[in-house]
């Protein structure tokens, strides 16, 4: 189940990786808990729940890729 540790390691991923492709957005535009609350929804429609810190961080690096794509 997705936590406040794995919300933090997706910012701090995004804040050192702040000029490849978008991480900058999650930098800029996203706090912890809203980080939360997309995992907590990832979570609940798929119902796989994150384990891993790495797997939030996937997750994110898919917004980003479908995000690049739509625009």
């Amino acid at each position: 189940m997705a936590n406040l540790a794995m919300a933090q390691a997706v910012l701090e991923h995004a804040y050192q990786f702040y000029d490849v492709e978008n991480w900058y957005v999650v930098a800029e535009c996203w706090d912890a808990w809203a980080v939360l609350e997309e995992l907590d929804l990832h979570e609940a429609k798929t119902q796989v729940p994150f384990h891993l810190e790495t797997a939030a961080i996937a997750h994110f690096a898919r917004l980003i890729a479908e995000r690049r794509t739509v625009h």
